[in-house]
């Protein structure tokens, strides 16, 4: 930007692009268009010119030097939340290195501070000021402690100061350590020597007064000179060494080694003549890099050395004093001291320390030197040995236990001697571990299995990648050994508990004495009106002489040892899931992982280890490894090749229950999770503290079957045996007990009463070559209707009814339905217009049942094919009322509280009472078309079943009746009438062709049938008994009415194959959570779940608790919420309401004669306990005459 302010090229950043230009445009317009255009290409050419051409090739192209420069800042733009992640990381990490000095180091921290008050997360001065002192190295100690003891808080300025004030005190009293200025060229050599003249017997000789050492004497006590090898002087006099030193000290600066280069600034290619560098017993040494390197001196100022040699081979530094001079630097020594001065500024200082000169270099900057590699295989072995010395890789190969356990693990020698000076500040044990409080002490036993603590955690949202959402612990409280068990449901606690028990006491040869856990459910038993009565858990513990140890509610400490077992082991999970970027169903290997790391390493309150007081032996760590590391593990393979990889790049997950070798996940390979012992792992790059994974493109990996095309997956077989389902695609195999139906065939077309055109008639009609399927009438059966879902095999055409061993009866039903049409007059047989096209029709059978499942009479209907009609045309409007269940529990209700009579009829035919308003044809019924007149169709007079507005004509004809015959309509529901008659009234409801009638006086109620008989073709069923699916049942005497649904339990039951299964006590029990992580994820699951009548069930639930089954409100509305995407886990919990259903379908809905009638309501709501959305469930019940009327469940916003 800069740049284009000075060219005057930011004109068309700072300034929108002109119009453009017309004829009618002015000179100056013209120049600022020119001016403007000239300016936008000249930015663009500029800026595309600087930017590299890899990164120029990803950003879109703009002929708008503005719109450019936005699309690359968005280039390169990053979230606000991940660069606050880093730096938070960054602050927290930062440690002052000595280099750069106290100030900027503050200055740097404050500044990262600042950043983050941009982005909306404020660090308050005192806490920022803790910061910068925890950041101070260890030399700062006494800083700290008198920082810690004053009362006042320092500012940023007062902290900068002192810290200042304390790196000038610490700089006068720092000692000496320096490199060395040398003419050594090989350590290894050097010790050589000393290793062979050690071994020799070394005689004393009165005779000699030299005090040189006896690595520069021969065996005679002789001197004899290291570089020329012969006798009579020392190396330092050796005339020939000085010459060397001299030649090679001319031509290059410093032979530095260091492995890794860090201390050089800058490096460049060698030279041919500069590739190797020649020593002075004519030795070669390979030269494997030049460069500058900068010397930080004691006195603050720094040397660069240029043209610097590094040879790994060479283990000393070496400063060529005439090569210094050649610089411009004046060198002086004397009086056992150097001196470096560069323009009469005192540079640097050295000491004489065995005839040699020592730099007397920064304290930091030595150190960094002095850390420095020998040689390329000796730097291995020593990165090595500070890797496996490292406290933070142990922290985290043990699954980032605390500080205090690793010393108690090296003082007990399970571990080797570990650095702590790398031990910091560990944010993955932030975010997994952090609490508020610590736990009190408390006594414990004095041997094996007396006491036994044990819980359940879960479910968790997120399913472990083998399904699991729980876990239960078994811990030994003297040893604190534990078992984990992996669970689905927490009523699995007691087929754990067994296994646990049977293993535990027979390795031990010892019995369980004591269980101690919770008052759940799963240990004690279900709550009742009268407490909580035991369950299996208890009932087999007290078979078993163990006692049981129940906490008291609300008072989850009692069971403190498992409870914060389990809140340790989550914490660890949470921190090794933070470490890698592994997916998060993984959670359960990381938990097992877990367990095995804390049963091995030591805890406050046991003196060993878990792991060797149960078994007596102490354990090794020495297998441990860091969890989620990479590793490249060795396969048994027998189909390998030659030229095929010999490993496989895994995640390390774990360690084999029963084997030695380790656990291993790869998203990308056929069987996902392997275990082998054959590996290598990679785990420094978790150490140096790297924040990115660099094997971040190995993904999970989906394949057409599901996530893995390896795991076998039980196919779930329906449990309706004659369900059906038409595959898209595929046919059925021959072992699968579903039937397919017949396909439906095309349709003929709808019904048109505009005239057309038929100059096209000829033309062929487009047909979808999708294959179709036919409709789930079995939803439609039992979702809020009285359909009967126990008989599925009615027949579905007519050859079909005639052709069966019913034909006689199913063709007088035929007969007496085109009798009733012809009663009601419904149609005339016309001549078909000319662009109409008729509406098809079909005959649909039903055999009628009694309520306990007798055959009552055969049922013919005859139905148009409404689905082809078109809205406009013809048909208006179709909705049709019917009356509301809870109408009907209010009328029952008040019939048994003032002892009414409640009378039943039918209306036959219902449908084709009403008038049609627009000109419908109909082809003529199949199998009675009158000879001679089989070209003609029925022109419709009256709506008749089939049709869309057919139920809606008749709803309005059945009000106008009722209106005219002096009932008046209720307002709130539009299908309840009341006529009054001086004391004396009727009501009725109507429900489709169903007519319930309730009065105080008989004649009255005969009156009103009179006047339905009248109007319409009526059937007087009498008393009322069974009403939409619902039974009546009457105690006039007592005064008391019941209202129940077993026949229809037992048909819906008898349809799912569930007429046998056990009873269950609760539908829905404390601890049962529902989501949409329970929903299937890959097409493997959801192809099981489309062979599950999932939603049928839960419309049958749904009309049982509509009707009659307040009880069941709560799970079938939770249920009903995944219907679109349904999982297991919400199959199984609608199979366990039909087990419910059969161990209550005894149950009613009772009202009885009271001395006071009045509605009483209740209502009440939970707090936000939806999974998905964090909304409340709220319901409400009102009660009438003793018994419920009405009663929702419904989710709150």
């Amino acid at each position: 930007m800069l740049t284009l302010g000075l060219l005057d090229f930011d004109y068309a950043l700072r300034e929108k692009k002109s119009a453009d230009l017309t004829t009618q445009s002015t000179a100056a317009e013209q120049l600022t268009h020119e001016k403007w255009t000239r300016c936008n290409r000249m930015s663009l050419m500029f800026m595309k010119q600087s930017i590299s051409n890899a990164i120029r090739g990803a950003i879109p192209d703009s002929e708008d030097v503005k719109t450019y420069l936005e699309h690359v800042e968005a280039q390169f733009k990053g979230t606000s939340k991940a660069h606050a992640s880093t730096l938070i990381l960054k602050l927290v990490t930062t440690k002052y290195d000595g280099r750069s000095g106290i100030r900027e180091h503050s200055m740097m921290m404050n500044d990262m501070a600042n950043k983050l008050k941009g982005l909306e997360m404020e660090i308050s001065d005192g806490f920022l000021v803790h910061f910068i002192i925890t950041s101070l190295p260890s030399s700062f100690e006494a800083f700290k402690i008198n920082y810690n003891t004053q009362k006042e808080k320092w500012t940023m300025s007062e902290l900068v100061a002192m810290c200042v004030q304390e790196e000038e005190r610490m700089r006068m009293d720092r000692t000496t350590d320096v490199a060395n200025f040398t003419t050594s060229y090989s350590k290894k050599r050097k010790n050589n020597y000393q290793r062979k003249d050690a071994s020799k017997v070394q005689r004393p000789n009165p005779n000699s007064n030299t005090s040189a050492p006896s690595s520069s004497k021969n065996s005679l006590g002789s001197i004899r000179c290291k570089f020329c090898k012969k006798t009579g002087h020392m190396q330092k006099e050796c005339p020939d060494f000085k010459e060397w030193l001299a030649k090679k000290g001319n031509n290059y600066f410093m032979i530095l080694e260091s492995y890794n280069l860090s201390g050089f600034l800058s490096i460049r290619k060698l030279e041919r003549n500069q590739r190797t560098l020649k020593v002075g017993d004519d030795r070669e040494l390979e030269v494997k890099a030049i460069g500058t390197l900068q010397l930080v001196m004691k006195t603050g100022l720094c040397i660069k050395l240029y043209d610097t040699l590094y040879v790994p081979e060479v283990t000393r530094n070496l400063v060529s004093g005439p090569k210094l001079d050649m610089d411009g630097f004046i060198v002086s020594h004397g009086h056992r001291k150097l001196s470096i001065h560069y323009d009469s500024v005192l540079y640097g200082t050295g000491v004489l320390d065995g005839g040699l000169y020592r730099l007397e270099l920064d304290d930091g900057f030595s150190k960094s030197l002095l850390s420095y590699n020998i040689n390329e295989s000796l730097t291995k072995m020593e990165e090595k040995r500070d890797l496996e010395t490292s406290s933070m890789l142990w922290h985290q190969r043990l699954g980032h236990i605390s500080k205090e356990r690793l010393n108690r693990l090296v003082k007990d020698e399970v571990l080797p001697p570990l650095d702590f000076s790398d031990f910091g500040t560990c944010v993955k044990c932030l975010k997994g571990k952090m609490t508020l409080a610590n736990k009190k002490g408390a006594t414990r036993s004095s041997n094996l299995l007396e006491l036994i603590h044990t819980d359940i955690s879960g479910p968790y949202q997120i399913a472990g990648i083998t399904g699991h959402t729980s876990f239960i612990t078994f811990i030994d409280d003297y040893s604190r050994y534990m078992y984990l068990y992996l669970i689905k449901e927490k009523s699995e606690s007691l087929t754990t508990f067994k296994d646990y028990k049977a293993e535990v006491e027979k390795q031990l040869d010892r019995q369980i004495k004591v269980v101690r856990s919770d008052r759940g459910g799963e240990y004690y038993g279900r709550h009742t009106d009268v407490g909580q009565a035991p369950g299996p858990f208890y009932e087999f513990c007290k078979g078993q002489g163990i006692v049981n140890q129940y906490t008291m509610p609300g008072t989850p400490q009692q069971n403190g040892v498992a409870e914060r077992r389990n809140r340790t082991l989550m914490n660890m999970v949470r921190s090794m899931l933070a470490n890698t970027n592994l997916p998060l169903f993984l959670w359960t290997e990381a938990l097992k992982a877990a367990v095995h790391i804390l049963n091995r390493v030591p805890s406050k309150s046991v003196p060993k280890t878990p792991y060797e007081l149960w078994t007596g032996r102490k354990p090794s760590l020495k297998y441990m490894k860091v969890w989620g590391c990479i590793a490249e593990a060795k396969l048994y393979n027998p189909f390998l090749r030659k030229l095929d990889p010999k490993t496989v790049t895994y995640f390390f997950i774990g360690y084999p229950e029963n084997s030695k070798g380790y656990r291993f996940y790869c998203p990308s390979h056929v069987t996902r999770i392997v275990e082998t012992k054959r590996a290598a792992f990679l785990e420094d790059f978790k150490v140096s503290g790297s924040s990115t994974n660099p094997y971040e493109e190995l993904q999970e990996v989906q394949d057409a079957g599901g996530r893995d095309s390896s795991l076998t997956i039980t196919p779930i077989t329906p449990l309706v045996p004659n369900a059906t389902i038409v595959p898209e695609a595929t046919a059925p195999t021959p072992n699968s007990p579903l039937q397919s139906e017949p396909i439906i065939p095309h349709d003929e077309g709808t019904s048109n009463t505009q005239n057309q055109d038929n100059a096209e008639p000829d033309n062929p009609l487009r047909r979808s070559s999708r294959q179709r399927r036919p409709p789930n009438w079995d939803d439609y059966f039992t979702y809020l209707t009285e359909m009967d879902p126990g008989k599925l095999n009615d027949h579905i055409s007519y050859n079909e009814a005639i052709s069966s061993d019913q034909s006689s009866e199913w063709n007088k039903a035929m007969i007496d339905e085109l009798e009733s049409m012809k009663k009601n007059d419904v149609w005339d047989l016309v001549e078909l217009p000319n662009g109409v096209k008729p509406v098809g029709c079909k005959w649909v059978f039903k055999t009628k049942l009694d309520p306990n499942g007798n055959v009552e009479r055969y049922k013919a209907r005859l139905v148009a094919k409404g689905y082809t009609q078109k809205e406009g045309i013809d048909y208006q409007e179709t909705f049709s009322p019917v009356s509301r269940k809870d109408s009907l529990r209010i009328v029952m209700a008040l019939v048994a509280h003032f002892d009414l009579e409640l009378h039943q009829m039918d209306v036959k035919t219902a449908f084709l009472n009403g008038d049609l308003d627009e000109d419908v044809y109909m082809k003529q019924p199949e199998g009675f078309k009158p000879e001679g007149q089989e070209h003609l169709v029925c022109k419709l007079k009256k709506s008749i079943y089939g049709l869309k507005q057919a139920s809606r004509q008749w709803y309005l004809k059945f009000d106008e009746v009722m209106k005219r015959q002096g009932f008046m309509k209720n307002q709130v529901d539009q299908c309840t009438y009341l006529k009054m008659s001086g004391s004396d009234f009727t009501i009725l409801v109507l429900y489709v062709d169903d007519i319930l009638l309730a009065s105080n006086s008989l004649d009255m109620l005969h009156e009103s049938k009179r006047l339905l008989s009248h109007n319409f073709d009526m059937k007087d069923l009498g008393d009322a008994s069974y009403v939409i699916g619902i039974e009546i049942h009457r105690d006039r005497h007592k005064g008391i009415l019941g209202l129940s649904q077993k026949a229809y339990i037992d048909r819906v039951l008898t349809r799912y194959n569930m007429q046998q299964c056990k009873p269950s006590v609760a539908p829905v029990v404390k601890g049962d959570v529902f989501g949409s992580f329970q929903c299937p994820t890959t097409e493997v699951e959801k192809e099981q779940m489309s062979q599950i009548p999932y939603a049928s069930v839960v419309g049958s639930l749904m009309y049982a608790q509509v009707c009659t089954r307040p009880d069941i409100a709560y799970i079938a509305g939770m249920l009903g919420r995944y219907q679109t995407n349904p999982g297991l886990d919400h199959w199984k919990a609608a199979k366990k309401v039909l087990r419910y259903l059969q161990g209550t379908k005894d149950y009613k809905l009772t009202y009885r004669r009271s001395d006071h009638l009045e509605v009483v309501g209740y209502s009440d709501s939970d707090f936000a306990k939806c999974k998905d959305d964090k909304k409340s469930t709220s319901g409400y019940i009102f009660m009438l005459a003793g018994g419920p009327i009405s009663w929702k469940i419904h989710c709150c916003l």
